[in-house]
């Protein structure tokens, strides 16, 4: 199975190779994501926006609610889904000097820059209400409307947005922004799971020039909605931290003038709704016409009323940018040659849009390589002329887009700027030093950009305005002048009328600026930090300097590197430099062991230098940042690379659980064992032969867990894992080999819930039901399975959950999560033995002997002993039921009677359950010496002890409540015998 899911993937890439994007790009960016992740999360979406898309149908049947509205000026709505609620949701748009407002005129052909970017080779990403007139002129065949490939009925507001962006130059007033590349467009259902599907195509823009109105068919939001960062801004979020190299763009909104917020932060701001609150996608606002003048500077530029404002209720500076999208004229779809006029954030989205296309393509000529999302975000960002309010506001953002500086910023990296992709790791402090020009015409600025995780979910259980952060991983940037003066980045105030201030830390944007208006020239430190705890242990970031001077520059022409230890890593960088000096150069974070050439080794003129590691053959694996140092007698410079080193010599993976030896395994078990940095995959191989001639199981992953199931009982099994990754595999014979031997099941321990006090599941948003059972006889779980009996309609509404006793650590198990559809009750049995559910017409829908989400054998050998909970959470609104039965079933595990260890079946253990010491007395069934090793359930050791004595004592007194394995071994005989720590 999943090998055709591989190969449709690949075809699906491979289908969009020869729509403009080189194929090499798109493996290049691809093979950094994680694929198998986003498949599910694009199956996630797709039945998420099904089940939304049927709700909001069947409550506009019952409400009198239109399905769409068309407005006498031609925009469009169309209901999409409700709030958790149970308010209307629709999405809505609401309607060629934007070129030289946002300066992108600069970047194409005949432009000051002498670039010659026209989006030649690029692909942009177009999502928006209707199918475009793809036939039209000045498309010129380059558009493909991928869910209505032939149709004709074409949308107005569409076709202006994808002309925007790639319009040809063959009508100036109608001239896109990148107007040689090509798009692929689609209608706005489906959005999120369709540009997932996109981001394997190497996606790097997409536009998105349509939002919910604060307003619609004359019922308005709720308060708490608008600002918030409601589960549509946390799902792209998520596409974004999945596929880092993609930025979507999306329109602000045209409720600047729509006062119906009945509880904003502040008179005239806080409009923001729907994804508009998302973190990592680039959100836009509406600025009218510049005036600019002929070299590019921005003279002045004035907001359109009509732009919706910002902040967001946690007080992030949003929108994030602004493009000119008055009176545009562009593409229409009245006929293959027609063009409109057309205002709104719907005008400056694409605009924008199309000249960030523009900015990918010219990263790509200098470097080989794209930008990730949050380099290019952070660029357009930082080198933005301010506008509105000094510093940044809610309602430009940072300013107005100036393409020009922006490609100039990339030009000149190493010289009069620093544009660079970094990581910071737990704990660590990123620093370098700069070199000021200084002066009132050259402020320094220092800027960090990064893609966050999604954060905590406003579903309208938090008030309106709520300001929990949705930030999760924070970092910090400051600058320090001479150890004595630090400056801070801008934020917003509390007030969003009040000036941004600019005197401690921002804890709530993932786009921090720091800008010294007038510096003294000379060297300035620049320290990024995190606080708290960075999730997953390191955070990427991109970081932008201007303001700076240096005489020389390096820039990368190569990726991260990944080798063999008999390989060597070859790396490429243009040099070049200003004025007359010699650079020498030296490698830097080199691995112990490894050395470096250079190609040549110092330059006195523009050229290439190639750094080559070698003698990597006794470097250890795992991954290094390397570099490149400049050094010209005055200045340095230095440029890291990632290098990855695997060896085809490998060490015995270390095997976790079951404990070897251990006897009272059960019939379906997870084996465990520990991740080495040297592996990518891991062969498991299970065998009743301790010289593996035949296979239970024999199985690659890349996971360092796998659950089996199906054993026999009474069996021993032995079991080892071999390592290999792409220089080699490891030898099966050198492997370390454990056994363990499944146990006796003896099955039909079956406890019903009786108390339903709290089973009602609620009509409101986060609903939640429990129902608890309680569990007697000194169980230890073999098997477990549960009966369960729910009324509700849309089950799809709802997550259940079972969770094991306080005294095992309160394990949680997912039985389903959102299944089905508007599907009603579930009366079945979940069994891991069971077949995957299938969601049935009748009531109930699912029903019989079905697959739990998540494994319940993730309780086995655990002790059964006391009260166990089912709960029911219910985000959504409009929809309740009940718990009406649960059943818990088990099947009691004990050490097989034919096990060889039975010499050691004779030992007393005492007290137990105990509270601080444990006696074992052996009985006088051997002798010598006698090792007894104490695990957790996790299969962590916690306590090894050896003894030639007939008894022992262990004192447990500093071990946590809950269950232990304890192994006692004398020569070739071994026994396993639960312990209950119970205080």
């Amino acid at each position: 199975m999943k090998f055709k899911k591989i190969t449709l993937t690949l075809f699906f890439i491979f289908s969009i190779f020869s729509y403009g994007q080189d194929k090499s790009d798109v493996e290049k960016i691809v093979k950094q994501y994680d694929v198998e992740k986003i498949q599910e999360k694009i199956e996630k979406f797709k039945v998420l926006e099904k089940i939304e898309k049927k709700k909001a149908i069947e409550a506009a049947t019952k409400n009198g609610w239109p399905l769409t509205i068309k407005g006498a000026d031609g925009s469009y709505q169309e209901l999409m889904k409700l709030t958790p609620d149970g308010f209307p949701v629709y999405y809505s748009t609401t309607n060629a000097n934007a070129a030289k407002s946002t300066r992108a005129n600069h970047l194409n052909t005949g432009g000051n820059l002498g670039l010659n970017l026209n989006g030649q080779g690029m692909v942009a990403r177009v999502w928006d209400g209707g199918t475009v007139r793809r036939t039209h002129n000045l498309f010129s065949n380059r558009v493909t409307t991928v869910d209505d490939p032939s149709g004709t009925t074409y949308a107005a507001h569409a076709t202006h947005v994808t002309g925007t962006i790639m319009a040809s130059d063959a009508s100036a007033s109608a001239k896109g922004m990148a107007y040689q590349a090509t798009a692929r467009a689609f209608e706005w259902t489906d959005d999120e799971s369709e540009a997932l599907s996109e981001v394997l195509g190497g996606m790097l823009i997409s536009n998105h020039s349509y939002g919910v109105p604060i307003t619609s068919n004359g019922t308005s939001l709720p308060a708490w909605y608008i600002g918030a960062y409601t589960n549509d801004a946390a799902n792209w979020d998520e596409i974004a931290y999945l596929s880092p190299y993609y930025l979507p763009v999306m329109s602000a909104g045209n409720d600047g003038g729509n006062n119906n917020n009945t509880n904003p932060i502040a008179t005239g701001f806080d409009k923001l709704t729907g994804n508009k609150t998302s973190k990592n996608s680039l959100i836009v606002a509406n600025a009218n016409d510049a005036n600019v003048a002929a070299d590019g500077t921005l003279i002045s530029v004035t907001i359109n009323t009509s732009s919706s404002q910002g902040p967001t209720d946690d007080l992030r500076i949003k929108p994030d940018i602004t493009g000119n999208g008055t009176s545009l004229t562009s593409t229409t779809s009245t006929s293959n040659t027609a063009t409109t006029t057309m205002t709104g954030t719907s005008m400056s989205s694409p605009n924008v849009a199309g000249t960030l296309l523009l900015l990918q393509q010219h990263n790509k000529n200098l470097t080989n390589s794209f930008m990730k999302a949050a380099t290019l975000k952070g660029l357009a960002c930082h080198t933005a002329d301010d506008a509105g309010n000094v510093g940044p506001d809610a309602k430009f953002g940072w300013g107005l887009l100036n393409a020009k500086k922006a490609a100039e910023t990339l030009t000149n990296n190493g010289l009069t700027s620093w544009v660079s992709e970094e990581k910071l790791v737990q704990g660590q402090t990123y620093n370098m030093s700069v070199n000021a020009i200084g002066g009132s015409t050259n402020p320094l600025i220092a800027s960090i950009t990064w893609t966050d995780l999604p954060g905590v979910i406003n579903n309208g259980n938090l008030p309106a305005n709520d300001p929990t952060p949705a930030l999760v991983n924070d970092l910090d940037i400051r600058v320090t002048k001479d150890g004595t003066t630090t400056y801070y980045p801008w934020k917003l105030q509390s007030n969003p009328n009040s000036l941004a201030i600019r005197t401690g830390d921002n804890n709530v944007d993932n786009v921090e600026v720091i800008k010294i208006d007038v510096p003294v020239a000379g060297i300035y430190d620049v320290a990024i930090t995190h606080k708290g705890t960075l999730i997953n242990g390191s955070q990427r970031f991109s970081l932008v300097i201007t303001g700076i001077t240096s005489n020389f520059a390096l820039t990368s022409k190569s990726d991260d590197l990944i080798v063999c230890t008999n390989q060597n890593a070859v790396y490429t960088f243009d040099y070049k430099q200003i004025g007359s000096m010699t650079t020498n150069f030296t490698a830097v974070g080199l691995p112990s062991g490894a050395t470096a050439s250079f190609s040549p080794t110092s330059l006195g003129v523009n050229g290439t230098v190639t750094m080559t590691v070698l003698n990597l053959s006794s470097v250890q694996p795992g991954d290094y940042s390397v570099g490149i140092k400049g050094d010209n007698g005055t200045e340095t410079e230095t440029r890291l690379k990632g290098l990855k080193v695997y060896s085809s010599t490998f060490q015995n993976t270390t095997l976790n659980t079951p404990v070897n030896g251990q006897n009272t395994v059960p019939t379906t078990v997870s084996l465990k064992w520990n991740s080495d940095i040297n592996v990518e995959s891991y062969n498991l191989q299970v065998s009743t032969s301790p010289v593996f001639a035949t296979f239970y199981t024999n199985i690659n992953t890349i996971q360092t867990s796998y659950s089996i199931s199906g054993l026999s009982e009474e069996t021993k099994y032995y079991w080892r894992v071999v390592p290999s990754n792409r220089c080699g595999n490891g030898i099966p014979g050198n492997a370390t080999v454990q056994n363990f031997e499944t146990g006796k099941l003896t099955c039909g321990s079956a406890f019903t819930a009786t108390d339903f006090s709290n089973a009602t599941i609620g009509t409101t948003a986060n609903s939640i039901a429990t129902v608890p059972i309680n569990v007697t006889g000194g169980l230890l779980i073999g098997d477990l399975n549960v009966t369960l009996n729910i009324s509700h309609t849309y089950i799809q509404d709802m997550k259940y959950y079972l969770e094991g006793p306080a005294a095992i650590g309160s394990p949680i198990v997912i039985l389903f999560s959102e299944p089905c559809g508007d599907n009603d009750d579930i009366a079945c049995t979940l069994d891991d033995a069971g077949v995957a559910f299938t969601c049935g017409a009748g009531v109930p829908s699912i029903t019989g002997i079905v697959k739990p989400f998540e494994n319940l054998s993730n309780f086995n050998s655990l002790s059964a002993d006391g009260t166990w909970i089912l709960r029911v959470v219910d985000a959504y609104n409009g929809d309740g039921g009940a718990i009406n039965a649960v059943t818990l079933s088990f099947c009691n595990i004990q050490q097989s009677l034919s096990s060889p260890s039975n010499a050691l079946s004779n030992l007393v253990i005492y007290p137990n359950p105990s509270k601080g010491i444990v006696n074992i007395n052996l009985n006088g069934a051997v002798s010598g010496e006698t090792t007894y090793t104490l695990y957790d359930v996790q299969g962590r050791k916690v306590l090894d002890k050896k003894s030639s004595t007939t008894s022992e004592t262990l004192n447990i007194e500093k071990l946590n409540d809950g269950i232990y394995l304890l192994s006692v071994k004398n020569g070739d005989l071994e026994s396993t015998h639960k312990i209950v720590v119970k205080k």
